[in-house]
C-alpha cells in the first residue's frame, strides 16, 4: 500500500531529477577538480534533452476507473530514462588541450545547487501533503 502512494508519478519524477542533480554535482566538481590536468576533457551530464523527447510521445491512455464524468483519465507513463555522461572534445582553451573553463562551471555548479534546492523543496512539500492526507490536518 506504501509504495502506491510514494511511487506516483511526481515522486519517480522528482526523485530522478535529485538523482540527475547529484550525478551532475559529481561530475561538475569532477571537471572544477581536473582544470589544471593536462589533456583532461570536461564532461557533461545530458538528461533534460532525453526526458523532455521521452516525454513529447506520452499520450497512452492508462485505463483509469473513472466513477464520475468529472474525473480526469491520466496519460501516459513515466519513461525510465538513466542520464548519460558525455565527454565534450569541443574547444580548447589552452595548449595543454584542457578544454575547462572555471567561470563556467562554477556557474553550472551554482545553478545546478538551485536547482536540487528546488527540487528537494517539491519533494519536502509532497510528502508534507500526504501527510496532512493520511492524518487530516496540517
Amino acid at each position: 500500500m506504501l509504495e502506491k502512494i510514494l511511487e506516483s508519478k511526481t515522486h519517480i519524477l522528482l526523485n530522478q531529477a535529485m538523482d540527475v542533480g547529484t550525478l551532475r554535482n559529481d561530475v561538475i566538481a569532477d571537471n572544477i577538480a581536473n582544470v589544471d590536468t593536462p589533456g583532461f576533457k570536461r564532461r557533461e551530464v545530458i538528461f533534460e534533452e532525453k526526458m523532455k523527447k521521452a516525454l513529447e510521445g506520452t499520450t497512452v491512455q492508462l485505463g483509469l476507473n473513472l466513477t464520475n464524468s468529472r474525473h480526469i483519465q491520466m496519460e501516459g507513463s513515466i519513461p525510465d530514462l538513466e542520464p548519460e555522461v558525455r565527454v565534450l572534445e569541443d574547444l580548447t582553451f589552452r595548449n595543454d588541450e584542457n578544454n575547462v573553463d572555471i567561470d563556467n562551471e562554477m556557474a553550472k555548479m551554482k545553478k545546478n545547487s538551485i536547482n536540487y534546492d528546488a527540487v528537494s523543496r517539491s519533494m519536502s512539500n509532497e510528502i508534507r501533503l500526504l501527510r496532512m492526507a493520511i492524518t487530516g490536518r496540517g
